[in-house]
């Protein structure tokens, strides 16, 4: 896998951003794809409604995500880590010192109990992002 997105609960932020790369990159017939996990997060639980309509809005599903945690074999599988903050950045970065982790700087706010308007603002935050993840890995080439 290309991307790891990672935030805290995977129910908001990280589907969210995973949704729009692997969109981006279908769009654009680049080869890369994203998958999404949550520092925190509980095993199966769905993403949140706001994130799933936010996603909807745009022609877009969530309706498979289910959240994840973070594991080492995901790391490991994975060419790009981008947390949604520093702090889950340096977290990652305590477990997993081998991998190659870059946080979106200044952070993704969390969502998470806002309205849709919020979730909305969130994904076109993320949206607008995803140019420049590409770059990290493009720059990973190098």
């Amino acid at each position: 896998m290309d991307v790891l997105f990672v935030c805290s609960g995977n129910t908001c932020r990280s589907p969210i951003a995973q949704c729009l790369f692997n969109d981006l990159c279908r769009m654009r017939g680049l080869p890369y794809r994203a998958e999404s996990a949550g520092l925190y997060a509980r095993e199966g639980d769905p993403p949140t409604d706001g994130a799933f309509m936010a996603m909807k809005k745009r022609g877009l599903s969530l309706a498979e995500h289910v959240a994840r945690p973070v594991t080492s074999s995901l790391i490991r599988e994975t060419r790009l880590v981008v947390p949604m903050e520093e702090s889950l950045a340096e977290a990652l970065r305590q477990r997993y010192s081998t991998a190659h982790i870059v946080a979106f700087h200044p952070p993704v706010r969390d969502p998470y109990g806002g309205s849709l308007a919020v979730y909305s603002a969130t994904a076109d935050e993320l949206a607008n992002r995803m140019g420049w993840v590409l770059q990290q890995l493009d720059a990973l080439k190098d």
